[in-house]
């Protein structure tokens, strides 16, 4: 009887370390599928872009940070979009192809962030742009 109580109770103590173990490995997995920092300098396609941007995952959001050397020229309606296309087949005619708005461009020079909308997977982009939507010039951008 004694043998058939401490057998239960190692497969008690059995199943217990499993679902422990099992949900260390959960989180992992999804810690693991979370956004790396991404970073870079700007390519210019239209207007000179100076500063650094980064791309970061915070919390449950991910942040896009222009530094506070980024500058570039004034613009009627500068925005923010995350491309499939490389920087270097991207025009102004194409920019909001396979594209995400994120935000308009809060100012033309200083640091800011701009939130990504939720749901975005930005390993399916390939660029970040600043792009004249009204007139559809593109500022320039940096491969992701």
């Amino acid at each position: 009887m004694q043998q058939q109580v401490i057998s239960a109770n190692v497969k008690i103590i059995s199943f217990i370390v499993s679902v422990v173990l099992f949900g260390f490995l959960a989180i992992g997995v999804a810690s693991a599928s979370l956004l790396e920092k991404k970073s870079g300098t700007w390519v210019e396609k239209k207007y000179d872009i100076k500063g650094d941007w980064s791309i970061e995952q915070r919390g449950d959001q991910q942040v896009i940070t222009f530094s506070d050397t980024f500058k570039t020229k004034k613009g009627p309606d500068l925005k923010i979009f995350l491309s499939k296309q490389s920087i270097k087949d991207v025009t102004g005619a194409t920019a909001t192809n396979d594209a995400v708005l994120v935000s308009v461009l809060k100012n033309n020079k200083g640091e800011q962030e701009f939130v990504i909308p939720a749901g975005i997977d930005v390993s399916d982009y390939e660029s970040l742009l600043i792009h004249c939507e009204k007139f559809s010039v593109l500022w320039g951008g940096a491969d992701l």
